[in-house]
């Protein structure tokens, strides 16, 4: 993996699709990533918990995306950088303080679950729900083990978050 990083890998999962980033970081649980979600584009970042991958590979394709994103001048946030990948928690609560808003994801590609911490507890998280209007709605009850990827940073965040604290 140390070779890997700072570059541009696709992860490969036996249950799920498949998931491209520049590897920033990782531990033996959790893998960062500056997501690529599409072409040429950076957004946000992805924690991936390190379960069920079939594999990591970078390829032709992932090498000219990587030099034409180094030709766009890619940054990588300063705090994301020191982002603990410890444990669920560390991972969290310094997202929490860093960014505010985050999404966890489980298994199931298509759905992620967009909020803020409310509260941590030894196997669950509960998160105050912002909804697609940005609304703070419910609390949501998450067993920790259960989640597969944490998102923060994204546009869609931010934008939910600003729609939020502009209402």
């Amino acid at each position: 993996m140390k070779k890997l990083l700072n570059k541009l890998i696709i992860i490969e999962f036996e249950d799920k699709n498949s998931e491209q980033g520049i590897l920033i970081n990782y531990s033996k649980d959790w893998i960062l990533l500056k997501s690529n979600p599409v072409d040429f584009i950076l957004d946000g970042y992805s924690v991936i918990k390190n379960c069920n991958i079939k594999n990591i590979t970078t390829d032709n394709k992932t090498e000219f995306v990587e030099k034409g994103m180094k030709l766009k001048g890619i940054s990588i946030d300063k705090k994301v950088k020191k982002l603990p990948l410890q444990n669920f928690d560390s991972i969290i609560e310094s997202i929490n303080k860093n960014f505010g808003i985050f999404s966890l994801a489980k298994k199931k590609d298509d759905v992620i679950f967009p909020g803020k911490l409310k509260k941590l507890t030894e196997k669950k998280i509960n998160l105050t729900w912002i909804d697609l209007n940005a609304n703070w709605t419910v609390s949501r009850e998450f067993i920790k083990d259960k989640v597969r990827i944490i998102n923060f940073d994204t546009d869609y965040l931010t934008s939910l978050q600003l729609l939020a604290d502009n209402k």
